[in-house]
């Protein structure tokens, strides 16, 4: 019974895609990770506490933070709320293009739960 239920279980998640798996914290890669090598990850999900926003019109950046550095999100779906914990799923690019020169690491969002 104990075997059907973990099948059941694993069956489950991995139908549910790694979505399913990151909503449970498995999978989530911590920001310095990010930050130390971005050319290693592509695709990635990470959780963070929301600190800083800017937007206009439901498109913007934000910074989350979690227990290993922070990171800028860009988005076009919206803001999530101030000091809230979220996780994301997004593409990372080595920094920021602004007048011709990148800064720092960020993560374009595809998926926000």
């Amino acid at each position: 019974m104990r075997g059907s239920l973990l099948l059941l279980l694993c069956l489950s998640l991995a139908l549910g895609g790694c979505s399913q798996l990151a909503r449970l914290g498995l999978g989530i890669t911590p920001i310095a990770q990010i930050e130390q090598d971005p050319s290693r990850y592509a695709n990635v999900y990470v959780r963070g506490r929301v600190v800083n926003q800017i937007g206009v019109f439901g498109q913007g950046v934000y910074e989350i933070q979690d227990h290993s550095g922070s990171l800028w999100v860009l988005t076009d779906k919206g803001l999530p709320a101030m000091n809230s914990t979220i996780t994301v799923r997004g593409k990372v690019q080595e920094g920021i293009l602004l007048a011709g020169r990148r800064f720092g690491v960020s993560l374009v969002e595809v998926e926000r739960f």
